[in-house]
């Protein structure tokens, strides 16, 4: 799932000198899926989500636009193929499986009670998810049993906008804020050595069966 900061509708605007902002492009790396031999079938998923923070208004709030990297609507898709050895039930109505996200890498910003950088605030996680993972398999969901044989769950714009969201109001009342919540820049307090916060990850969507390998 890409995730980046930047304009989809309007660009940041601060007010400024004659120099000519940076700007930064992510490219998101992921591996190939994995199957274990001897499994009861394979997970697949697939979306085409591009989630990009963006400037709300002319108070420099942030939030948080769900768009797709081609013209097609949004979608998230996980697909369950059953293998050939596994048991009927199995066959005939999908493993109980649950979906869930988390970030790579912890994505926070320190933050005020205003909503703007503070640099003596502990750092707070940017993302609500609405099911992160628990060691539970309490919130599974509910297959669509294709004519070929494979079963299908399938979210939408709307399911998808009501299960990521911004933790709470962020303000970017800078272009160093905005640099330092994008993860383009090292937040260095009193001297330490610097660390990146802000937007350094990628949101994960896991799906399980219950053993999380």
């Amino acid at each position: 799932m890409c995730l980046t900061i930047g304009g989809v509708y309007a660009t940041w605007q601060y007010a400024g000198t004659n120099d000519i902002a940076d700007a930064f492009a992510e490219t998101k790396v992921t591996i190939a899926d994995a199957e274990l031999t001897g499994a009861n079938g394979t997970y697949k998923v697939e979306s085409n989500l591009v989630l990009t923070v963006d400037q709300a208004n002319t108070d420099h709030e942030a939030k948080l636009v769900f768009a797709s990297n081609n013209d097609s609507a949004i979608f998230l898709k996980v697909t369950f193929t059953p293998a050939e050895t596994a048991p009927k039930e199995i066959k005939e109505n999908g493993v109980l499986s649950e979906l869930y996200f988390d970030t790579t890498v912890p994505m926070q910003y320190r933050v005020g009670a205003d909503g703007s950088f503070s640099k003596n605030a502990a750092p707070v996680d940017i993302f609500t998810f609405s099911n992160t993972a628990n060691g539970s398999l309490d919130k599974p969901f509910t297959w669509t049993k294709e004519a070929n044989g494979t079963f299908t769950y399938t979210l939408n714009q709307t399911d998808l906008e009501g299960m990521i969201s911004l933790s709470q109001t962020f303000v970017l009342d800078t272009k160093h804020e905005h640099d330092v919540f994008g993860g383009h820049v090292e937040y260095d307090p009193e001297g330490h050595p610097g660390v990146k916060e802000g937007l350094v990850g990628n949101i994960l969507v896991r799906v399980t069966d219950g053993t999380v390998n």
